[in-house]
């Protein structure tokens, strides 16, 4: 078979440089294999992802126990607090409430003792007024002496204060006098001893 070239010599080196650059192939199998590669890529981030946000979540829950726990541990400690401080002030106050009894039960009495040591002779007392510490005293005695020596007495004690005299009469055989005073009860319950007094027991 006889083969004539009618392209020349030149055209034909030009059509086998032409024959001589091949374009890259691509096969199936490649290309799925790329976008398999790229798919696991995505899954492994998006599993990364998903394990530091699990962590993160997992260990704001176990902070967010721990806050609730200790906010319960304050309030019980709270409200043991103010159930003491709640018994605290009812026992002032049972307390305030048992001094007040105890003064008022023994204040007259007290009173009494006291008025009975500083009575002078030729003098007695016909009534007694005590209100909250303030004291009224009436009585009589044989002569202005006698009153003047017992509100001498009243002025020298130390459980008595304000000493005043109110009225003084003559009615006839006797002189009536009222003498008002402060009564200190609380020198008296400090179990201080009186001073004697200036003279004897009236009758």
């Amino acid at each position: 078979m006889i083969r004539i070239n009618l392209l020349g010599a030149d055209a034909a080196k030009k059509s086998k440089g032409l024959r001589a650059i091949r374009l890259p192939e691509f096969s199936v199998g490649a290309v799925q294999a790329g976008i398999a590669g790229m798919f696991i890529v995505v899954l492994l981030g998006i599993g990364l992802a998903w394990w530091f946000q699990s962590n993160t979540l997992k260990q704001l829950r176990t902070e967010l126990s721990l806050v609730q726990s200790e906010r319960a541990r304050v309030q019980e400690v709270a409200d043991q607090v103010a159930a003491l401080q709640e018994r605290t002030d009812l026992l002032r106050q049972k307390l305030r409430v048992i001094v007040e009894l105890k003064a008022n039960q023994t204040g007259p009495a007290m009173l009494l003792d006291e008025v009975s040591r500083l009575i002078t002779d030729g003098l007695w007392l016909t009534g007694l007024d005590l209100a909250r510490g303030d004291v009224t005293l009436r009585g009589a005695a044989l002569s202005d002496n006698s009153v003047a020596d017992f509100l001498t007495n009243l002025q020298a004690s130390q459980y008595f204060e304000q000493v005043r005299l109110r009225t003084l009469g003559d009615s006839g055989e006797t002189v009536r006098f009222q003498i008002s005073l402060a009564f200190k009860a609380n020198n008296l319950a400090a179990g201080a001893e009186p001073p004697a007094a200036a003279g004897g027991g009236g009758g």
